[in-house]
């Protein structure tokens, strides 16, 4: 029952829960990043935690 939990705990790593992958937040960094290689000015705001958890 437990490894059962586990799989469906793991199945989508990107859903924005929790334990799952903060692809929001790598893409909004790699995003900043990419602009500011540009030299631009105008860059988005970083995403911040919501109850400690980056989504």
């Amino acid at each position: 029952m437990t490894m059962e939990q586990i799989g469906e705990a793991s199945e989508n790593p990107f859903d924005n829960g929790i334990n799952d992958t903060p692809i929001s937040t790598i893409c909004r960094n790699i995003e900043i990043d990419i602009l500011e290689m540009l030299d631009e000015t105008n860059l988005p705001p970083k995403i911040e935690p919501f109850n400690d958890v980056l989504l």
